[in-house]
């Protein structure tokens, strides 16, 4: 295995450690557009209307989550930014892994654990959010606000929702903030792989994702395109999920993966 990349950016300084928000994304949007430095971490004990993708919310009562978000300014072009959403999805699978639970990804966000079913179930979501600035020069350079949700002390959820906890998922009490040092750890690594090493990143994303090999369907919710069904082959350079058709090889850059019909 080749060595890790050196890294050379910190996370996590300076920090917001807020008690209740509306969403972590939207606090630490707001201190990325008033300058906030690669790195900033806003944490929260609760949120209210906390952003998922296609419009969903996240909503965690106080003391039982993981719950922040963290301006990113990575040295990476447009067409490589979804690696930042890899990235801290297998950050939080390490972090979860670190404090006694097995972890997969679905792509392109969920981190999934056990459940007390025997099953896989959501533990962690991801959600990245792009923009750009203005550098001192005529470049233009992305931020990235990175937010995650990962459930710590739950020990049951609303019917009809699958997911699980590190609690239940390793059957001890876990303290809510112990995976944010190996997260932050991790997803520095992470992104200096990105920037340096995309391979290596690719690499590990892919031995963690569930249905290689296994005939899904992948939704496009909110768009009038139709699901699209085939063999998940893997990741394409962008990270892209890679996709065998009875049309050929697809790449599917953002969408929803779901059983096949």
């Amino acid at each position: 295995m080749p060595p890790l990349p050196a890294v050379d950016r910190p996370l996590g300084h300076p920090v917001r450690h807020l008690h209740t928000v509306a969403s972590t994304m939207t606090e630490a949007a707001a201190w990325a557009a008033d300058g906030a430095p690669h790195g900033a971490l806003v944490v929260a004990e609760a949120q209210t209307a906390g952003r998922g993708r296609h419009g969903r919310t996240w909503t965690a009562a106080p003391g039982e989550s993981l719950l922040l978000s963290v301006v990113l300014r990575p040295h990476l072009p447009a067409e490589r930014l979804a690696l930042v959403g890899l990235a801290a999805g297998l950050a939080a699978a390490e972090a979860a892994e670190a404090l006694g639970a097995e972890a997969r990804l679905k792509w392109p966000n969920d981190v999934l654990a056990r459940s007390p079913s025997g099953g896989l179930a959501k533990l962690a979501g991801v959600l990245a959010e792009s923009s750009w600035t203005r550098g001192p020069g005529p470049a233009a350079w992305p931020v990235v606000v990175l937010g995650v949700g990962l459930n710590v002390r739950q020990t049951a959820f609303p019917a009809g929702i699958d997911a699980t906890s590190l609690r239940l998922a390793t059957g001890r009490d876990v303290e809510r903030l112990a995976p944010l040092g190996p997260f932050l750890e991790r997803l520095a690594v992470h992104l200096a792989e990105a920037e340096r090493a995309p391979g290596a990143l690719l690499a590990a994303v892919e031995a963690r994702l569930v249905s290689v090999g296994e005939t899904r369907s992948v939704r496009f919710p909110g768009t009038d395109r139709p699901a699209l069904s085939g063999t998940v082959l893997g990741l394409a350079p962008d990270g892209a999920l890679r996709l065998a058709t009875p049309a050929g090889e697809r790449t599917v850059h953002a969408g929803e993966v779901t059983l096949a019909a």
